[in-house]
This record gives C-alpha cells, structure tokens and sequence, in this order.
C-alpha cells in the first residue's frame, strides 16, 4: 500500500468535509469515499483489500439509514476506488459480524444495503468464527495475552481497512476505529463490555440511585474496556483507518441517538491518532476519554490533538489544518450511558 507522504507518519491525520444534503444520499457516502482515498493518494499493488466496517447487529436493525452502522454506500465508493487503483482482482472482503450472536450459523446480511454493495461492486462478505482466526499473540498485555483474530485480516499480502462509523457509546463515550476491532475478533471472545463489567467488585455491580457512584462504576467499567482494546489494536493493526462521518451519530450508540449530517471522513494509519481527532471533532476531549487514556499510556498512539500533525482536505489536496475547532460539531455530540435519555450523560 502506498499513501501520501504527508500520511506516513502515524501522528498525522487528515480530516475531509465535504457540504451534504440531510437525509444524506448514497452518492453522496460513495462520493466521500473515492473523494477521500484519492486525496490521501492511495494506492494497492495487487494486494488483497480487507475491510471492517460497523455493521454490529445489522441483520437486527436492517435499515441502512439508521445511522448506527457505517453505511454500505461508503464502503461502495471505497470498493470502487480499490478497484481501480491497485487492489487484487476479486480480491476485495468485508469481515463483520452482522447478527452478533455466538454461533457459527451463516450471517444473510439482509436489510443492512451490503448486499446490495457486495452485488454492485464483486466484493465478497465475511463473518470471523471459530474455523476462520487464527492466534495471535500480544505484546505487553495489560489484559489478554493472545487473541483468535480473522485470518483474512491478518493475511499475507493484505491491506487491513478499518472503518469504523463516527458515533458515541453507552459505555466507552466513543465507539470507532479501536471498538471497532472488536468484530475481527472470534465470536465467543469479542464481548468485551460484558467482561469488563464482570470483572468489577462485587458492590460496583450493585444498583445505586447516588449519581456519583453510577459514574465512577461505569468509569471502572470503562477502564476494562480500554485494557481490552489496547490489546486488541496490538494484535489487530489496521494498515488505515477511514472514520464514516459522513453521517454521525450520537447517544447510546443504538437505538436512543441523534443523526447529524456531517459529511465528514478522518483517516490516518495509527488508531489512537484517529480516535482522538475524531472524539474532538464530536466535542469531546480525548485526553479525558479513559479508552484513549490507556491506550496512550500503553504506547498505543498519542491522544492529545496538540501533539498531532493534523491535514484538511481542499480541492482534492492535503494541507495543513489551520483552525481545528471550526471543524468540531455543532452541536456537538451527547453521549447517554445507559438506555434512555434519562441517564447520565457525559460531557468531557
């Protein structure tokens, strides 16, 4: 894989913004791809393309418009482009799990508009399970000293395409390119959430009315969650990260949220680096969100946007980012921590 000179230093990151219609178009997600890859001048060499989008529970929301998965039209528009600029013939994947269930049964994709993208541009859709990982061993583990990974994600010859949907969650307050790994991950070892609630003190996992004892539970919680990705982005390097804002999403993460049409696309080669500018852009600061905090200080990436070298797009061309904040979402995102809007919110 080859990329613009500017992008191979892994504290750089660029951020694309283009003006769109709300509801945002197809064309418009396909559009914000190609427009994207050309400018950070990817190019393939007969490589086999592997892409991870969030399309976590698809088959059970089956509306591509949801705004809770990255949309088929954007991966669309990157398929298309990877075609024609290097990538192997028919050697184009999607691996997602898209029913998240613990089982090997085939995963039908219907109603999440894969399908329908798989058909239009030849690309070939994957689910990970017990017969498809493969061991990998992680350095430095703060939690898992090794994960079963998706062989065709960390195959020979490969480019691993993260691309995570720019949205908040109920428990790590941003869900993108780090949680996103999570669905490489074999079936039955990717609940991560769930493990690190388990793993809380017995009187953590009571039920308390007191607002300051909910938080520092869900912060403890948070803390499991980010030793497990800081994990899991050892083992499961992504070779480019591609945040889908073209529509964002805030709340829950799932049902309770807000769409807001953004048009916009973060890229970059180092996840934490991509994480953290695209948490600012959605208002929050990455220096407080525990996730990033411990990916940091695990020598993940940087999480601070001062130490990055950031890069706006303009007439299809890389240039320094002048002003970050006039890029940040207005309003800017809300996260709810639990399952309605009654819930704590965050504002970090």
């Amino acid at each position: 894989m080859r990329l613009h000179p500017l992008l191979d230093d892994p504290t750089a990151v660029a951020i694309y913004r283009r003006p769109v219609a709300d509801p945002v178009g197809w064309p418009e997600f396909r559009a914000a791809a190609e427009e994207t890859m050309a400018a950070i001048r990817l190019e393939l060499d007969g490589e086999k393309a592997v892409i991870k989008p969030n399309v976590t529970s698809g088959e059970r929301f089956a509306d591509p418009e949801t705004g809770i998965q990255t949309h088929p039209a954007f991966v669309w528009g990157m398929a298309d482009y990877l075609k024609a600029h290097g990538a192997k013939k028919r050697g184009i994947y999607v691996v997602e799990d898209p029913r998240d269930t613990d089982d090997n049964n085939p995963r039908h994709w219907r109603g999440t508009g894969y399908v329908e993208m798989a058909e239009a541009t030849g690309t070939h859709l994957r689910c990970p399970t017990s017969f498809t990982c493969v061991r990998r061993v992680v350095p430095d583990p703060l939690c898992h000293a090794e994960r079963q990974i998706s062989r065709l994600v960390v195959g020979t010859n490969t480019v691993f395409f993260n691309v995570p949907k720019m949205k908040t969650h109920n428990l790590g307050i941003t869900t993108l390119c780090m949680k996103n790994l999570m669905g490489v991950v074999n079936v039955w070892d990717r609940h991560y959430c769930s493990q690190s609630w388990h793993e809380l003190p017995e009187e953590a996992k009571q039920q308390t009315d007191d607002p300051q004892t909910r938080r520092r539970n869900h912060q403890l919680c948070q803390a499991g969650l980010g030793r497990r990705l800081a994990d899991l982005a050892k083992a499961a390097t992504p070779h480019l990260n591609l945040v889908e804002g073209v529509v964002g999403r805030d709340g829950s993460g799932f049902q309770h949220g807000t769409n807001h049409a953004l048009g916009v696309v973060v890229a970059g080669t180092n996840v934490v680096a991509v994480d953290s500018v695209t948490s600012y852009l959605m208002g929050f600061d990455p220096r407080k969100v525990i996730y990033l905090r411990i990916a940091a200080e695990a020598g993940v990436g940087i999480n601070d946007v001062s130490r990055l070298r950031l890069f706006t797009v303009a007439d299809g061309e890389l240039q320094r980012c002048s002003d970050l904040d006039a890029l940040r979402a207005q309003p800017r995102f809300k996260v709810i921590s639990g399952a309605s809007r009654d819930d704590v919110e965050y504002n970090l």
